[in-house]
């Protein structure tokens, strides 16, 4: 596996080449390769290709020109470390394209190098899927990788990065994705049957019994993103009809503490990786779409809502550019970083406030073939 970085373009010699009649005089330049991507901020764009291989292309946050990028398998997830210093691929290699055995591997690559680090081969139950956060995830102390398994049955791989190794299935029959606990060593996955069940695990590889909620939901009427993000700790999906369900899953059993109906009449949440959370300012951002109808889940967004997690109330709404995902910054001042299905990058700034706004800043055309989920490095 070769890491690439921008490359600067030469001017090639050509003898006895001329122009417009007259005699070229063309200098051979040297080609060079960068050892890293710049200082400051970047923008990672997973591109899964879906006709072949995924790629990672990394932009400038600023500008989102193009620095460099990394080449993985097919269906690749991609996970930042906490410290932005590391990236996670997994993916899967295929024997012959269509057919034949698949190997499943993680990579671990140096976040400014684009270096791999190390790569290693886990279970090849892992689940080809679209990019998405519940799908790959690090444990609290960053010991352990939480892997979605998919055969079509479901199942959760921990894998240890010490070891370079599978630790233990944990076996999650109708549930989908794995967001681990912030403390201990445990999950959380979101069921069919409406509840959210909690697994815990050991460094020995046993596992405990899963501990699932009242029902919080139910799926045929008011089924809910398996995409979630962490809210002083707590697990927040949000659902079809636009609201938000905050569960507390740091005691033995899931418990759902608060419900937020936050959408209007006449528009609905949409997209896949659809939600991004800025801690500093308590802001919740959420892609929405103005059309809702069963299957309307999945429509590009026609603005991106922001709402206050303390009141629950919306503080400010701006337009969109026809997201699936989106990744908001950390720092005093979030950005927002939006893909759309056509391979375009958005970024977006934000004014904070008792009124937010959302407007875009700069947008970059052409970087993905399929983009499936975006993240920062800041």
């Amino acid at each position: 596996m070769k890491h690439h970085l921008i490359i600067a373009l030469t001017a090639m010699a050509v003898p006895g080449s001329h122009a417009f009649g007259q005699e070229a005089d063309i200098q051979p330049e040297t080609l060079t390769v960068e050892e890293r991507i710049s200082e400051g901020e970047h923008v990672y764009v997973m591109d899964m290709g879906i006709s072949g291989p995924s790629q990672v292309s990394v932009l400038n946050a600023e500008d989102l020109s193009m620095e460099g990028n990394i080449g993985a398998g097919n269906f690749s997830q991609m996970l930042m470390s906490p410290d932005r210093s590391t990236l996670y691929t997994s993916s899967v290699y295929q024997r012959r394209y269509t057919y034949g055995e698949i190997e499943a591997v993680v990579h671990e690559w140096d976040a400014a190098t684009l270096n791999a680090r190390r790569e290693f081969t886990i279970s090849d139950k892992l689940a080809q899927t679209l990019s998405q956060k519940g799908v790959l995830n690090l444990s609290a102390d960053g010991a352990y990788l939480v892997v979605q398994n998919a055969t079509p049955a479901t199942s959760v791989n921990i894998v240890d990065l010490t070891a370079g190794a599978d630790l233990v299935e944990i076996p999650t029959p109708g549930c989908w994705t794995a967001y681990p606990t912030i403390e201990g060593h445990a999950f959380s996955t979101l069921c069919g049957d409406g509840t959210v069940t909690k697994y815990g695990y050991a460094p020995d590889g046993s596992a405990g019994e899963p501990a699932k909620s009242e029902k919080i939901f139910d799926s045929d009427t008011n089924p809910l993103f398996g995409n979630a993000v962490r809210v002083d700790g707590n697990l927040v999906y949000v659902s079809y009809a636009g609201a938000l369900h905050v569960v507390d899953d740091s005691g033995e059993v899931p418990v759902l503490v608060r419900t937020v109906d936050f959408a209007e009449e006449g528009w609905a949440p949409s997209g896949y990786n659809l939600m991004g959370y800025h801690e500093p300012s308590k802001t919740l951002f959420i892609t929405m779409n103005s059309t809702p109808f069963d299957g309307s889940h999945k429509l590009p967004a026609e603005e991106i809502w922001a709402i206050d997690m303390e009141s629950g109330n919306v503080t400010g709404r701006g337009a969109a550019n026809g997201e699936s995902s989106i990744a908001v910054s950390g720092g005093e001042t979030p950005a927002i970083f939006g893909i759309d299905h056509l391979g375009g990058v958005h970024r977006y700034e934000v004014t904070l406030g008792d009124s937010v706004t959302i407007t875009k800043a700069v947008s970059r055309e052409g970087v993905a073939f399929f983009p499936t989920i975006v993240a920062t490095d800041y």
